[in-house]
């Protein structure tokens, strides 16, 4: 104090000198403002609600270790009628005992906060107190109290002078206005309730009985806490007036017709002493507003209340000097501009300080909330304006979007994005402002919402036409447009029907050659295209390209889109490598032209001073470029090379999240084609991980009814039924049917394309009737929509066939594959390969039909083709490998089907990888053609790891690897292991009815492969009982001509003849018999075997004779149409041979079996169990003409081989063992 070393009274508050002498007091000491007991803290009303959470932090704050240097000050701020004071004076009251004293200052005048710190004072004994710093002062030298200053709302009032300087005390600030933060150790601002407790708010106030409540009364409070969007004032006030007016149940309809009404009503007798309602608490911050931002916030009134970007203005001012439509002037406009002229400076860009003041003005009071890029409102405030504000500026605000979106184009689409809600709530309103409207619909069409800027233009045309004449440029324009409109929302034919006029008008009017010409024809190219008209579209886009080319020059953006169609219709046409070298030549010239020469690449080199890699990375983003890139990857993929598209897409998906963002429209297509491509190389779960983020990522930055979003849920769909999860994609499907039929129309082409995929689907889980029905009315539908030529209507004739197929219609499929195959080579070409895959589809109708030889034909020369069209290694001609091998193993040729299923896996092993499900499937197949040849061991030495890599690639409960399991089962049991392949096939049977259905043909097929199983080891009856358990269900779920009913008949009667019930057995063969041979025909394979197993039961009831006649009959046919030396017929002529033993005729019987024991070596090989029965038949013989020693000869090295190759544990084995020991019984 050596500074004032006389001095003495006085203290030191924030850097002031406040001195006061207590013998010479002034003669003003009590300030206007001040009134005995003041700063009294009242007490929180009796019925405060919830808020546990603010109470939680505010406790954690003053009392629970929070160190601060000086002393603690928390500010509560937001809305008028949030509960700011409620919860300050709720923690006053809770924690009263941790604090010396407690005071309560209102801040809404500096008068009352300097009375409040004279009354500390006077309260403390301080009975000179000569002013208001008197207080402060004793704050200063005492601790541990807690002062509220509550309704500290005025910006005006400099608070900070108020706060006491000193290092200890505890202070609470409630307020509207969010710049005193920055005067507060920490802050939070106070909104709505929790749910659950502005519900209890509510019935508080509403309901006096709390305890008696109903659930009915609880839901109705409920909605109207939700529709009041849990607002503390607005619930407290709507209590009251339910409890006065008796009214909860009318409440809401009450609250739907006289809003202002009701939310303007205060409480009669307020339990809280606040006495003003929800509206009144706000018209008194509104009163405090500059003209200005009573202006702006009229204004952003007619938006959404969330997220009005500030670009809006920004891009508004920019375009002020827009010109006036060619449709006459804009009132809209006309406002807009007066109004915008008020933030532009004299350059016409944005005054960016006047704005944040007017914005910074509404904000203080909390009325409108500041976020990143723009402003948001409560929405009962938002309300609250639109009720209460009666100057109308709707159509100022129109107009403000309309100068915003002046030259708008892809590269605005986030903007646009953002633009959205607001531009949706403006256009529910009738305008007649023909200006606004067309703006309104630009921002729908470049945001993809094609149908939604049709609903807007439409209606204008006429006026367009009338006010400007046909063939003005802008009705041609917006005739385009729309156009193209009509053809983004699957109306092809209404947008071929105007763009034909719109080529005409332009050619007769701009000349062939004029740039609108041009693009008018490209866009009749590409309408072309979608109605399957590509040739006439190719013969198009030729020519145009030729003109481009001359006109424009060779380098022009429309020449590189022109070159663009042209591949992509040679594509179409199954000319891919012609596309692709056509997308290579333009790939590198769209990387040089867009590059260097393009002005948005010449911005970024000036103003971020790239390098030369820079310029070479700008070069290969530009949009146009990344379009051509995906185009690339997807003739990549359709040429078979799908590991160099997957590279393709990942860079190209990667650079347009950079360049566009994550959520641009492009972006989510690159995203779709990247999971597609994934799901063909056999990724499927990061496919399907990749599509549900998709998917969601879809539903919010387009809608869930957007077109994409649904193609983007159908192709969840189809991910999801790769991986066996079919019943899941069904319902969705199913949902989405109905919603396309809703959205787009029955007879859109999407719907279309979403009807035969549900039907697929159906078809899949075993109901071929019900996807049949669908087939059905969809093939005339497309017929009548796109013509019976179009693409798509032969390929659903091709899905139709294939339904009928299932259902054991073959002969109709046949007919209808036949007749499409014809249409399709004069539509598309022989060698396109839409008709090469419709070629190999017949060939597998004629296989099924026993024209196994017609077959072949057909599938050695749609390989070829697909060689010579497709590659060697592309994915469907290894499909027609495949289908070529399984075609010769049928005829017999076991060997050749061998060799080509061991180089497909070994190319499927290196061109797909091991983990494909496609090389899955081939080396399943390959281990059945090792089965078959009786190289047993072998085949399980494949099957086993199988069906543990595809556990853990596609799933437990895939269905392919429940097809693997499978086949590991028939193998073990070839194996003479019955007890472990029935306990696989009884888990098995288990998983196929859960997740396939009991009814499905899958599992009917499996549960008879349990049967077969169950009568190897010797449990017959069950067999029997399972057995006609699935004949039952097969007669009653699928076509009586179907291959699963016909096979469960057979097998059936097999059981019968194993418990020697030979009757029964005769009477199921024999209608059978007839049914087969009406089905398929005399000299179909399964009729050949069903005849063969009737002579066996006529065999067995001793009717040899009847027998042997039979037999003879179906070895000519068999020798006829499968060869004498097949597998099928030498099980045929073992047969015969029996039956010939049966009859005593020993030497015939011999004489057969002795060229067919040297067939069997030379056709199946010596190991073959075949070959081992077959020896075991010819020695039983010689055995029967008394050739003891020769038939032991042959019986001892047997039993040798069969230990050696079967085992000495399996069922052969041990029979044949048993018939040595037998013969060796017999005497010389």
């Amino acid at each position: 104090m050596s500074i004032f070393p006389h001095a003495k009274n006085f203290t030191v508050n924030g850097g002031q000198f406040d001195i006061y002498n207590k013998t010479e007091p002034d003669k003003q000491t009590t300030p206007p403002g001040y009134f005995k007991g003041m700063t009294h803290c009242p007490t929180s009303a009796h019925t405060f609600t919830g808020r546990e959470e603010v109470l939680t932090t505010l406790e954690e704050f003053f009392l629970s270790g929070y160190a601060a240097a000086r002393m603690k000050t928390f500010l509560l701020y937001g809305l008028g009628g949030a509960g700011k004071t409620q919860i300050a004076l709720e923690f006053t009251k809770r924690f009263k005992q941790r604090f010396t004293a407690i005071f309560f200052i209102t801040a809404d005048q500096e008068v009352s906060i300097q009375g409040s710190y004279f009354d500390i004072a006077k309260t403390n004994g301080v009975q000179d107190a000569q002013s208001w710093q008197a207080g402060l002062h004793w704050l200063h030298s005492h601790e541990d109290w807690l002062i509220v200053i509550d309704n500290a709302d005025d910006p005006k009032i400099p608070l900070s002078r108020y706060l006491p300087s000193c290092d200890h005390g505890n202070v609470i600030i409630t307020s509207r206005n969010p710049d005193l933060r920055d005067i507060a150790n920490q802050n939070m601002e106070l909104s709505d309730m929790l749910p659950e407790e502005g519900i209890q708010l509510l019935v508080k106030h509403a309901i006096k009985d709390l305890h008696n409540i109903s659930e009915q009364q609880h839901k109705v409070a409920a909605k109207i806490a939700e529709e009041l969007y849990y607002f503390p004032l607005a619930l407290v006030h709507a209590g009251a007036y339910i409890n006065r007016q008796q009214c909860l149940f009318e409440y809401l309809d009450r609250l739907g017709n006289q809003r202002e009404q009701l939310l303007c009503k205060g409480p009669q007798q307020p339990k809280d002493k606040y006495y003003y309602s929800v509206y009144e608490t706000w018209n008194l911050s509104w009163l405090q507003l500059s003209p200005d931002s009573r202006l702006f916030l009229g204004l952003c009134a007619h938006l959404h209340y969330e997220h009005i970007p500030r670009s809006l203005f920004e891009r508004g001012v920019k375009n002020l000097s827009m010109v006036e439509s060619p449709l006459g002037p804009s009132r809209a406009v006309t406002e807009a501009k007066l109004i915008l002229q008020r933030i532009a400076t004299s350059e016409m860009n944005l005054d960016d300080m006047k704005l944040d003041d007017i914005m910074d003005d509404a904000a203080s009071y909390s009325l409108i909330n500041k976020e990143s890029g723009g402003y948001m409102f409560h929405p009962l405030v938002h309300q609250w304006l639109k009720d209460t504000i009666k100057d109308n500026h709707r159509q100022a605000i129109e107009g403000i979007v309309v100068l915003a979106v002046k030259d708008i184009s892809q590269k605005d689409y986030k903007f646009l994005q953002r633009l959205s809600p607001h531009v949706r709530i403006l256009q529910d309103s009738a305008n007649s402002d023909y200006v606004v409207r067309l703006a309104v619909g630009c921002i729908w069409f470049e945001l993809y919402k094609f149908q939604e800027a049709i609903n807007m233009w439409e209606p204008l045309l006429d006026i367009m036409i009338d006010r400007l004449g046909p063939e003005h440029r802008l009705t041609l324009y917006h005739e385009g447009r729309m156009a193209w409109a009509y053809g983004e929302s699957g109306r092809a034919n209404k947008a071929l029907e105007l763009q034909q006029k719109l080529v005409e008008i332009s050619e007769r009017v701009m000349g062939e050659e004029y740039p609108d010409t041009l693009t008018g024809s490209h866009n009749l190219a590409v309408t072309l295209r979608v109605l399957g008209r590509t040739n006439e579209a190719l013969v198009l886009e030729q020519s145009l390209l030729e003109t481009s080319k001359r006109v424009l020059g060779v380098d022009h953006p429309y020449t590189l889109n022109t070159t663009q169609n042209l591949a992509r219709a040679l594509g179409e046409l199954g000319r891919t490598n012609e596309a692709l070298e056509v997308e290579q030549s333009l790939l590198e010239t769209s990387k040089r032209v867009l590059g260097e020469e393009h002005p948005d690449t010449l911005n970024r080199t000036q103003n971020l001073a790239r390098t030369l890699g820079d310029l070479e990375s700008s070069r290969r983003e530009h949009p146009h470029t990344l379009d051509r890139i995906q185009n690339l990857a997807g003739t990549l993929g359709e040429l078979g090379r799908t590991n160099g598209a997957l590279e393709l897409k990942q860079s190209l998906l990667a650079t347009s999240k950079r360049v566009l963002g994550g959520e641009h429209p492009h972006t989510l297509n690159r995203t779709q084609n990247l999971a597609r491509t994934l799901g063909e190389l056999g990724r499927t779960n990061e496919a399907l991980e990749l599509e549900q983020s998709l998917l969601e990522t879809s539903k919010r930055v387009l809608g869930g009814e957007n077109p994409h979003t649904l193609n983007r849920n159908q192709n969840l769909a189809i991910t999801l039924k790769s991986l066996g999860r079919t019943n899941e994609a069904l319902e969705l499907e199913q949902s989405l049917l109905e919603t396309s039929k809703r959205v787009l129309g029955g007879e859109h082409l999407d719907t279309l394309n979403r009807t035969q995929n549900l039907a697929v689907t159906l078809r899949v889980l075993g109901r071929p009737n019900e996807a049949l029905e669908l087939e059905q009315s969809l093939l005339e539908t497309s017929k009548r929509v796109l013509g019976g030529e179009h693409p798509h209507t032969l390929n659903r004739t091709q899905n139709l066939a294939r339904t009928l197929g299932e259902l054991g219609r073959t002969n109709e499929a046949l007919e209808l594959e036949q007749s499409l195959l014809e249409t399709s080579q004069k539509v598309l070409g022989e060698e396109h390969p839409d008709t090469l895959s419709r070629t190999q589809n017949l060939a597998v109708t004629l296989k099924s039909l026993g024209r196994t030889n017609e077959a072949l034909g057909l599938e050695q020369s749609v390989l070829e083709a697909s060689k010579r069209v497709l590659g060697n290694e592309h994915l469907d001609t290894l499909d027609r490998t495949e289908n070529l091998a399984a075609t010769l193993e049928k005829l017999g040729r076991t060997n050749e089907a061998l060799k080509f299923k061991q180089s497909l896996v070994k190319t499927l092993r290196r061109v797909l990888g091991e983990e494909h499900p496609d090389t899955f499937s081939r080396t399943q197949s390959l281990a059945i053609t090792l089965k078959s040849l009786g190289r047993t061991n072998e085949a399980l030495l494949l099957v086993q790891p199988l069906v543990k890599s595809s556990k853990q690639i596609l799933g437990i409960n895939h269905p392919g690897t429940f097809s693997i399991s499978l086949t590991l089962a028939l193998t073990i049991r070839a194996l003479g292991q019955s007890s472990e392949a029935f306990s696989l096939l009884q888990t098995l049977v288990g998983k196929y009815k859960t997740f396939m259905g009991y009814e499905h043909p899958q599992t009917l097929r499996v549960t008879q492969h349990l049967a077969g199983t169950l009568l190897e080891l010797g449990r017959t009856h069950e067999a029997l009982q399972l057995q006609q358990s699935i004949l039952e269900t097969s007669r009653r779920v699928l076509h009586p001509n179907h291959p699963t009913v016909l096979t469960a008949i057979q097998t059936l009667a097999v059981i019968f003849n194993a418990l020697g019930d030979h009757n029964n057995a005769l009477q199921l063969q024999q209608p059978l018999v007839e049914q087969s041979k009406q089905v398929l025909g005399n000299d179909h394979g399964d009729s050949l075997t069903r005849i063969q197993n009737l002579a066996i039961t006529l065999r067995n009831l001793g009717r040899f004779h009847e027998a042997l006649q039979l037999q003879q009959s179906v070895i000519e046919i068999s020798k006829r149409i499968w060869g004498p030396e097949h597998p099928s017929t030498l099980i045929k002529i073992q047969s015969l041979a029996i039956t010939l033993r049966k009859l005593g005729r020993l030497n015939d019987a011999l004489e057969i079996q002795q060229t067919l024991v040297v067939v069997s070596k030379r056709v199946i090989g010596s190991d073959h169990p075949f070959t081992f029965r077959r020896i075991q038949n010819l020695s039983t013989t010689l055995a029967y003409l008394g050739w003891r020693n020769e038939s032991l000869e042959l019986m001892n090295p047997l039993v040798d081989k069969s230990i050696q190759v079967l085992g000495e544990n399996h069922p052969d084995t041990l029979y044949y063992i048993k018939s040595l020991k037998l013969l060796e019984s017999f005497p010389n």
